[in-house]
């Protein structure tokens, strides 16, 4: 028989192996533990990341500019490729463009420097390849600097991503684009946090204009002038309302104020607040429903400049993600700073609930029309005053 007795070197390796396989062990169920903690503790899944804010709003500004000049090149090609993209809430058909999808790929593409940034978009992400894309794409370092100068001088201010959307508007007034009256066309982008839009920025890509607002900062254009309200007395007395329902809205306006006030129909959403904020028009009317990356940028730049875009019930719009993407309530929009603020609120009231209600106007208006929000004053009294006319026997 062999010698059975055992190898001590033997014993005392397979000891160490087997000591070295435990501490692996323990290792990497202490990274997985640690790992569980940070991604998965929070609730979300994922860490929360902390942003500057003058870093999402100088990556925005560029990137509508830069949708903007594409849908200018798409423009001097005459490849426009409109298509019916389904119908509005009126019936009517809505057009999408070669531009609308170009535009939305390049402004997603450079917002995508930020991975979790939450981004609400008109259009839907479209495949293009880089081939296709390399004609559209303009020069971002001659774009940025455009605008750097500006920019830098937005203060700072640290938010958790995840507090933050941003709403994009790559193409509007794309109906208009396609009949060749560009001067409606805006790209636009506003920033959002907690359901309130805090920073609006207006590209018109035929003009080559930018107008940005960012609350406790102010209004400014792209090359640095600050802009302030137009006082009421040199503002012109003009209510501008959309080309695809102009005629309802005449009759109400014609009844309210006779001849005091001039009807003008104009495209897009961002192109009529810009008349507000230039103050070529006193009031913004829009009656049916319209989609909130129509207003966003405008709103924002409003709540800036002391005014605001209020629903016909009376109450600002929010933009959190509970909240639907279509208003529904139509809006009423000012920015003028100036007015009697000592109209009666409980006076309109009466009125409002001493005839039925109009058929433009939001069904139980009457109702929940009761008080308004104070942090809008000037919005407020145009409302007050718009409603009182609009009700008087």
């Amino acid at each position: 028989m062999g010698d059975v007795r055992k190898n001590p070197k033997k014993n005392e390796m397979q000891v160490r192996l087997h000591a070295k396989n435990t501490f692996t062990i323990i290792m990497v169920i202490g990274f997985v533990y640690l790992a569980y903690l940070i991604f998965f503790e929070s609730g979300d899944g994922m860490p929360e990341i902390d942003v500057d804010l003058k870093d999402v709003i100088s990556y925005a500004v560029l990137a509508i500019e830069m949708g903007g000049h594409a849908v200018t090149k798409v423009h001097e090609e005459n490849t426009l490729n409109a298509a019916a993209k389904g119908l509005t809430d009126e019936g009517k058909e809505e057009l999408l463009t070669r531009a609308d999808l170009i535009s939305n790929h390049l402004i997603l593409d450079i917002l995508q420097r930020f991975p979790r940034l939450q981004v609400v978009s008109e259009e839907k992400a479209s495949e293009f390849s880089e081939r296709e894309l390399e004609s559209y794409r303009s020069d971002n370092y001659a774009v940025w600097q455009s605008v750097k100068e500006t920019l830098d001088r937005i203060p700072s201010r640290r938010l958790q991503l995840s507090d933050v959307r941003v709403f994009v508007d790559p193409l509007d007034a794309t109906q208009e684009f396609t009949e060749g009256l560009t001067e409606y066309v805006t790209v636009m982008a506003c920033i959002v946090v907690d359901a309130e839009p805090i920073f609006g920025a207006i590209y018109r890509p035929f003009y080559n204009e930018t107008i940005f607002g960012l609350q406790g900062f102010g209004v400014v254009t792209s090359d640095g002038k600050t802009l302030t309200p137009v006082d009421e007395s040199k503002t012109e007395k003009k209510v501008v309302v959309s080309r695809s329902h102009a005629g309802k809205v005449k009759e109400v306006i014609q009844k309210v104020y006779g001849d005091k006030m001039e009807i003008e129909a104009a495209g897009g959403s961002g192109y009529k607040t810009l008349r507000l904020v230039n103050g070529t028009a006193e009031i913004y009317l829009h009656t049916t429903a319209i989609k909130k990356w129509d207003t966003c940028a405008g709103d924002a730049i409003l709540r800036t400049m002391g005014g605001a875009m209020l629903d016909l019930e009376g109450e600002p719009l929010r933009y959190s993600a509970a909240d639907p993407i279509l208003n529904k309530k139509g809006l009423l929009s000012t920015v003028l700073t100036s007015g009697n603020m000592s109209a009666n609120w409980s006076e309109v009231v009466d009125f409002v609930t001493s005839k039925s209600a109009s058929s433009f106007l939001p069904r139980g208006f009457p109702e929940r029309a009761t008080t308004l929000p104070s942090q809008f004053p000037v919005a407020t009294f145009y409302f007050k005053r718009f409603m009182r006319n609009c009700y008087q026997k």
